[in-house]
This record gives structure tokens, sequence and C-alpha cells, in this order.
């Protein structure tokens, strides 16, 4: 099941984001301020018998007459991966994302981040001319 994400999800958000980035944990000891933040955003988690186990968190930004969207983070906890779910969190973004009349979706990923970049390429996602994002457009 993917729903969006509430503010009860914050502890566990935060727990799953320092799994994702283990070296920002040492200078970001609090909880993710989800709940401050100020840019147009969407946040879904991916549940298993009521546990999270997954987590998408996407922006939008208004540049003149278009909107381009971002997919910030993408976690999926690791005993849980090659299921599809974060298959269906990308899907769902894409879904709101284009709802929202977003022109493309950028996709900024590491090197080695190759299930990931397996998901964006499997869902039409093309790597720019720099190397360096992952794209989609939508219409």
């Amino acid at each position: 099941m993917i729903r969006k994400a509430k503010l009860a999800d914050k502890v566990e958000i935060t727990r799953l984001y320092h799994k994702l980035y283990p070296e920002r944990k040492r200078y970001l000891k609090e909880l993710l301020p989800i709940e401050k933040f100020n840019a147009k955003s969407l946040f879904f988690v991916s549940e298993e018998k009521k546990n999270i186990v997954g987590f998408i968190w996407s922006t939008f930004i208004n540049y003149g007459n278009s909107r381009v969207g971002y997919v910030e983070d993408l976690f999926v906890k690791k005993e849980y991966r090659n299921k599809g779910i974060g298959t269906s969190l990308v899907r769902r973004v894409i879904r709101e994302l284009k709802k929202l009349k977003v022109a493309v979706i950028y996709v900024p990923t590491e090197k080695g981040r190759n299930e990931a970049i397996k998901i964006y390429r499997n869902l039409g996602f093309r790597k720019d001319s720099n190397q360096c994002w992952f794209y989609l457009k939508t219409w």
C-alpha cells in the first residue's frame, strides 16, 4: 500500500533517511524537519503490515511557463528490495506530478546506486547529456 506520509511518520522516515545517508547521521542528529519544508513537495511511504518499509520525496518548482519536478530521495529497506516497492513509489510520484502539469521530472542519483538507476531507466527516465541527472518528460 502506498499512502501520503504523515507527521506521525517523522521518526521512522528520519531513521530510514539515516540508512540512506549514513554519513549525514553524525551532524544531523535531530529529526528531519519535514513539517517546516517550504518547497512544494510530495512525500509518500510504502507500508507492509503497518510498518514503513520505504519512502519517496519529490518537489516541484514553477519556472516561468513551466513546472519542473525532482525526485529528492527514494529509499526501500534492504530486505524489501526487488519486490516492486521502489517502482511503485516512483510511479506514484510520476502520476501525481503529471496531475500537477509538471513538464519534466529530474532525478539526481549517485554512481553505484544501481538499483535506483535501474528503476528510473525501466520507467522511461533517460540520462542527460552531462551524465549526472536522469529525467522523464511527461508531455
